[in-house]
Order: C-alpha cells, then sequence, then structure tokens
C-alpha cells in the first residue's frame, strides 16, 4: 500500500490523497488467509444449547476454522466487544436487548449478524449496519447462505477503481461512501479521505450504477447503499451522517435500495 499526494487545482485548497494499491492473485490469498488465523468471534446468546450448536457449527466452516470463538452466555452489560472481526448476537436476550448491545458495538469494522427465532425482527434492525439475519428455525440454511455472501463480499472488496492510469492511482469501490460532481471534477469520499479526479458524473454513472449497491440520487451525486442508515424519498442519511436530497427523478430508489437489501442477505 502506497500513500501518495497530489495539488489538484480545485474548489478546495486542501491536498488531495490517492491511494496506490499493488495486488497480485497469490499475495491477496496470504492476506486473506492470514488474517483469518487471527479472526476473532464473538457469539452472544442466553441459549446455552443454541449458542452451543453455533459455535460447533463456525468451527466445521473452512473459512473459520482457524478462528477464536467466544460465547457469552451471561453479564451481557459488561461485555468489551472491540476486538471482534464478527459477532453473532440473539436479538431477544432475557437480561438486555441484542439491539441495545449492538448499537453499543464501536469498531465500524465488525460485522454484526443478529439471530432469532422470529424473524420478523429484522426490521427492527434498519438503524444498526447489520451483515447478516440468521433465523434459529432455519440456522443450518441461512449458515451456508453467510458462507456465500462472506465469500462475494471478500470478492467484492477487491475490485477498484482506476483514479489516475498514468501513475497507477486506484481506490477501493467498496470503500466509496459516495461521490460528488463539480463540473468536470468528480470528488470520491471514504470513511476518512477524499479522492479526486477529472471526469464527468456521468461516467462515473456509467462505471458505478451497473453494481447494484450505487444509485444516483440527484444530478451531482451518487451514493453506496451499503453505508445508508436512513432512507426515504425526500432524502438519504450516511454512516458518517451525511444527508442528501433526492431528486424527483429517483423514482425507484426505495425499491433499488430494497433489491440491494435482498441482494446481501
Amino acid at each position: 500500500l502506497i500513500e501518495r499526494t497530489a495539488v489538484i487545482p480545485l474548489r478546495t485548497s486542501a491536498p488531495v490523497k490517492f491511494l496506490s494499491f499493488s495486488f497480485k492473485n497469490k499475495s491477496n490469498y496470504y492476506i486473506i488467509n492470514e488474517k483469518r488465523l487471527h479472526m476473532k468471534i464473538g457469539i452472544i446468546d442466553d441459549d446455552v444449547s443454541f449458542s452451543t450448536q453455533l459455535k460447533n457449527k463456525i468451527k466445521t466452516s473452512l473459512y473459520f476454522e482457524d478462528a477464536e470463538i467466544v460465547v457469552f452466555n451471561e453479564k451481557f452489560e459488561t461485555l468489551d466487544l472491540m476486538d471482534y472481526e464478527y459477532l453473532f448476537i440473539d436479538i431477544m436476550l432475557l437480561q438486555a436487548s441484542g439491539i441495545e448491545l449492538a448499537k453499543k458495538v464501536k469498531n465500524k469494522q465488525t460485522k454484526i449478524i443478529f439471530v432469532s427465532a422470529n424473524e420478523a425482527l429484522v426490521y427492527d434492525c434498519f438503524d444498526i449496519h447489520l451483515y447478516f439475519f440468521i433465523r434459529k428455525a432455519f440456522y443450518e440454511e441461512d449458515f451456508k447462505r453467510l458462507l456465500l455472501k462472506i465469500e462475494k463480499d471478500e470478492a467484492e472488496s477487491n475490485k477498484q477503481y482506476l483514479l489516475d492510469e498514468k501513475n497507477h492511482q486506484y481506490i477501493r469501490c467498496v470503500d466509496i461512501y459516495y461521490i460528488q460532481s463539480h463540473r468536470n471534477v468528480c470528488t470520491f469520499y471514504t470513511k476518512d479521505q477524499e479522492f479526486q479526479q477529472y471526469t464527468t458524473l456521468k461516467k462515473c454513472t456509467e462505471y458505478f450504477c451497473s453494481n447494484i449497491a450505487f444509485y444516483k440520487i440527484n444530478s451531482y451525486t451518487i451514493i453506496n447503499f451499503k453505508y445508508v442508515t436512513k432512507i426515504n424519498h425526500q432524502s438519504v442519511t450516511l454512516l458518517n451522517q451525511q444527508t442528501f436530497n433526492v431528486s424527483r427523478k429517483a423514482k425507484d430508489l426505495i425499491e433499488k435500495y430494497h433489491t440491494y437489501r435482498r441482494y446481501i442477505q
């Protein structure tokens, strides 16, 4: 990973940072597997029998076979949930609310997977950056779907957008929160950085909106559904608290968002 800084005479006086990635298939393979070796998984469920079943199921999968798995069956309010890659949380705990526990997870990289005997509770998770939902009655079937999603997401996370062909400067598509256009310059916003490129929003729309995760909500903004926390026909709010107005032309916004949600589940 190489970080470069380039100054472009645009509407901002701040330097613009670019990231250049140089990945090869072989090195990618070892990076992914090294991460798995140090993976930490938490199971939060007061149902001892089911949490044991789930732990054994996780251990038998090739993806999680080397992970450390920690099970919590009580004292949920005192848990330190900072260093987990995946958290399986029962929504209906007797001593606590699984949803409230999930809201307390400060590590935004942690993937929250809710588990419940009541699948209708998935609609109560809208304001949580939920990764997956497992129904206890169908947990083996849903666990297989979870593994397929993880595999698909790993492949997706390696897709990159070419910012500067001459200098081989790229940005990972999955990291883009939103894209905004001003004249002939597009700014790509991630969690902590901004990247700029001389191009039009039309070209970005053609490239990104063929992907189910991206949607053009007005004449100058493309958003990534992955980071949406609130959405209606008038406005969209992202994980970084940024809110955007929705154009009247974006009539199929809600439909497209639900299509995306079904796709990732």
